[in-house]
């Protein structure tokens, strides 16, 4: 069994769900769960029409369901012949947007963001996208059944996370979708949405169908998750810095972590674990050119000839914010306040440096409140530094190997790139540091000529560095480079 994950991208139009559709026939010896994201732009378009019924812009959240509408009337017009399986579909669209244009009703009236009125308004782009693509399928003889994933997928929130509920959902998987499956039926899903525990309606949070496909996998034990997007795989850099980034043709689970957390775009952070924690690969793909090999994630090692750095990652709108307290020499439990405020505003820490009077923390910037700010400034001085990229060099082949770490610093010092704070480990694959946003595209070249393109690289045990002690040599001992503020 796989799971075939399609993104919004991969089904954009007519032209690119028929080639979905080919793809997932020429899977026929497999049994297949497919789970698809909305068309591509259909979520913001939701989004947007939920804050025009909060604003009271009755005329303007009707014109985008007017938009919407006639993007999926046109659509099932395209691919779904004249007769009684167009009509059904057409019919199921219909009572979607009557539910969608109820619930802006609601929260119009309401005037006040509600979370169960927003999963619902939100969640419709999935469930019209599957309704479609399921017909469609059955129209070219791949007889599929259709799904709601809100009936199977059951999370529980905290204040932190949103986390599947694995043995409801396995229970669930077993009885519903098992049955579809052993009759030899294509089961299309959808990615993103959700119910907790109490049947609330709830989603996985943006970008959250490759998390679904996780997920699923899991509970039906799948054989290979597949995540179709439209790149070849993994890259060693964003192709809008690297024009000539190449794919990678294996990763690992940590190296495909980091990178995901860290800002790759091509998978969701929350996807691996469950990947990781039932041994399922992990296969990413181009839906536009199916046939190459994309990226294959397994549990494996990185191998002995594989370069130190296997891709490079960024995040951006990061703040470095800097608390600066003579308390800080006397009471660890200064920290943990300052981690409890951050946390009650919602501000999610990437790294964090501790000097005798000094805390570095480094998170996402907004445009939003600054309100927290002003908590923190009881602790002591506050700096607040806007416009920083945190971005993490990737590769098993760095465990163990400071002196890649040591050469980076070198290089970009040469360059002129300042970097404000610096981690690396030695038992870790990564090494992280902070720099300002105007220097991103000169630092992402840097390392990649010089690591990742072998425009003057080395591989691993060919990085030389007349630091004490050897890149390679081995040691239970603590990390050799602890993080650093420069």
């Amino acid at each position: 069994m796989i799971i075939m994950k399609f993104g919004g991208s991969s089904i954009k139009n007519g032209r690119a769900i028929k080639r979905v559709a080919k793809i997932i026939g020429e899977h026929k010896h497999k049994k297949r769960v497919v789970v698809l994201s909305a068309l591509g732009g259909v979520t913001d378009q939701l989004i947007e029409a939920h804050k025009r019924a909060l604003a009271q812009d009755k005329a303007g959240w009707l014109a985008l369901l007017e938009e919407i509408y006639g993007r999926h009337h046109d659509l099932t017009h395209e691919l779904i012949p004249e007769g009684a399986l167009r009509d059904k579909t057409l019919n199921q669209l219909e009572s979607y947007f009557n539910s969608l244009n109820n619930f802006l009703e609601v929260g119009s009236s309401l005037r006040v963001f509600n979370p169960d009125i927003y999963s619902s308004i939100v969640a419709l782009g999935e469930l019209l996208s599957t309704a479609i693509f399921s017909s469609y399928l059955i129209s070219e003889e791949i007889f599929a059944v259709f799904h709601d994933a809100r009936n199977i997928v059951a999370v529980e929130h905290t204040r932190e996370e949103t986390l599947p509920l694995f043995k409801v959902i396995g229970e669930r998987a077993g009885g519903e979708l098992l049955p579809s499956l052993e009759k030899g039926l294509v089961v299309v899903t959808q990615g993103f949405i959700a119910r907790t525990a109490d049947g609330a309606p709830t989603t996985l949070g943006r970008d959250g169908s490759d998390y679904t496909a996780a997920i699923l996998g899991a509970a039906l034990k799948a054989e290979e998750i597949q995540i179709w997007s439209d790149v070849n795989g993994i890259l060693s850099a964003d192709p809008g810095i690297i024009g000539d980034a190449r794919p990678l043709k294996t990763m690992t689970f940590d190296e495909a972590c980091e990178l995901a957390y860290f800002g790759a775009r091509v998978l969701h952070p929350a996807t691996i674990q469950p990947a990781v924690s039932h041994g399922i690969p992990v296969r990413v793909l181009n839906s536009r050119a199916p046939h190459e090999a994309g990226t294959l994630i397994t549990n494996g090692e990185g191998g002995s000839g594989q370069r130190a750095i296997r891709s490079i990652a960024y995040k951006e709108n990061i703040a470095l914010l800097t608390v600066e307290s003579s308390r800080l020499l006397l009471s660890p439990r200064l920290i943990e306040r300052v981690f409890e405020i951050l946390t009650r505003h919602g501000k999610n820490v990437f790294a964090v440096s501790k000097a005798a009077t000094r805390l570095s923390l480094t998170i996402q910037s907004h445009e939003d409140s600054l309100a927290f700010l002003d908590e923190l400034k009881v602790f002591g001085k506050i700096q607040y530094e806007r416009n920083k990229v945190v971005v993490s060099v990737v590769g098993e082949g760095m465990k163990g190997n400071p002196t890649v770490g040591w050469k980076i610093i070198s290089l970009l010092d040469e360059a002129g790139v300042s970097l404000e704070l610096f981690s690396q480990f030695r038992k870790q694959i990564s090494m992280m540091f902070i720099i300002d946003e105007k220097d991103i595209e000169k630092t992402v070249r840097l390392i990649h000529d010089r690591f990742v393109a072998n425009r003057g690289g080395a591989r691993r045990g060919r990085v030389a560095c007349s630091l004490p002690g050897g890149a390679r040599e081995k040691t239970t001992a603590a990390p050799v480079i602890a993080t650093a503020r420069l």
